[in-house]
């Protein structure tokens, strides 16, 4: 879905010189490159961002550019790759644990709310742009909802197995969860919020759904 009408740029708090985990400036040149990216969307975007301004943030060539992709696209795409591979990480090390059910939820939002608050740009362009890059960026979009929608049914169900008061979660339910909650995260970017504003709401979402109503 474009955005529609003038975009208020995030306003999300970052630790200055915060780097993303994965995107090393200082590694490979295929690391640099990918940094050289994720620089450039954080100034303005994907849609304006070019091979030029890629090259010049990762202090390397064009020709060893295209030595590692085979266009701009590629290049977001890879870059696409690391950041949702690294989110569904989080999302998972933070529902990992002996704690009460809730308890790993609100860890597990609060780890993911608090990546989106680091890098904001990132994670709206990786939600509003991608699809933008044609069947390949919409593949890879619907790949990364499916993924994290199952991964979101495992852990549930997990949670079942040790606490009655727990429902599993069918698919179904687990990728309009996945799906609204992206679209929440959009809506707090573009109107200044903190993403981490957003935690209570998230939580109850889940609990809501996940949970068994009281006798």
């Amino acid at each position: 879905r474009a955005p529609t009408g003038p975009v208020a740029r995030p306003r999300a708090r970052r630790a200055r010189g915060r780097v993303t985990p994965a995107l090393d400036p200082e590694g490979s040149h295929r690391d640099r490159l990918l940094a050289g990216m994720a620089a450039a969307i954080r100034e303005h975007g994907y849609g304006p961002t070019t091979v030029a301004e890629v090259v010049a943030h990762a202090h390397t060539s064009r020709r060893t550019f295209y030595e590692h992709f085979a266009d701009r696209d590629a290049c977001f795409l890879a870059l696409f790759e690391l950041l949702s591979t690294r989110t569904l990480e989080i999302l998972t090390e933070g529902a990992t644990g002996d704690g009460p059910y809730l308890q790993r939820v609100e860890a597990a939002l609060s780890a993911y709310l608090g990546q989106v608050a680091a890098e904001p740009e990132l994670m709206r362009s990786m939600i509003l742009e991608l699809p933008a890059v044609g069947p390949a960026g919409v593949a890879r979009d619907r790949e990364m909802t499916g993924r994290t929608a199952r991964q979101l049914v495992v852990l549930v169900d997990e949670a079942a197995e040790h606490d009655p008061t727990v429902r599993p979660l069918p698919l179904e339910a687990a990728l309009v969860v996945v799906a609204g909650f992206r679209e929440l995260v959009v809506f707090a970017l573009e109107h200044g919020r903190e993403p981490l504003e957003l935690h209570a709401v998230a939580v109850d979402l889940v609990r809501r759904i996940t949970l068994q109503e009281a006798a």
